[in-house]
């Protein structure tokens, strides 16, 4: 009986990872729609970019989310290449949890230094993208 379960269980989680790229990509489209119409008109110039003429390290996410729905890898990357990092990221994470479900091991570091080194990854990514 305990068996029974375990399995469905696992089968239940299993097409609940069927959908969730489907749930993320409308989850995400209605977020931009709604952001893009009520939102955005009302949100301010970044500070740092009024007062210095830099970039700070999140200027151009919101475009970059904007050219990812619309299916624009390169826009993308051109908005803010961090939003292409983290998008890996998140796939590699929807891998892990396939993995995991079947009895695989963690695929993602989960100690403090390798968030550090991604943190570290985008303060550079910020100055490098400022002298180019």
């Amino acid at each position: 009986m305990q068996k029974f379960t375990h399995l469905r269980k696992k089968w239940i989680c299993g097409i609940l990872l069927a959908i969730l790229p489907f749930l993320a990509v409308f989850g995400l489209n209605l977020a931009k729609n709604v952001y893009a119409k009520w939102v955005m008109p009302y949100v301010p110039m970044c500070p740092v970019r009024v007062l210095t003429g830099y970039l700070c390290p999140s200027c151009g996410l919101t475009h970059a989310v904007f050219a990812l729905c619309r299916g624009d890898i390169l826009e993308a990357a051109k908005q803010n290449a961090i939003l292409l990092v983290g998008a890996a990221l998140g796939i590699v994470w929807y891998a892990e949890l396939w993995v995991r479900l079947f009895g695989g091991k963690k695929i993602i570091p989960r100690s403090g230094k390798f968030w550090l080194a991604l943190l570290g990854i985008w303060m550079l990514y910020a100055v490098v993208r400022n002298l180019v």
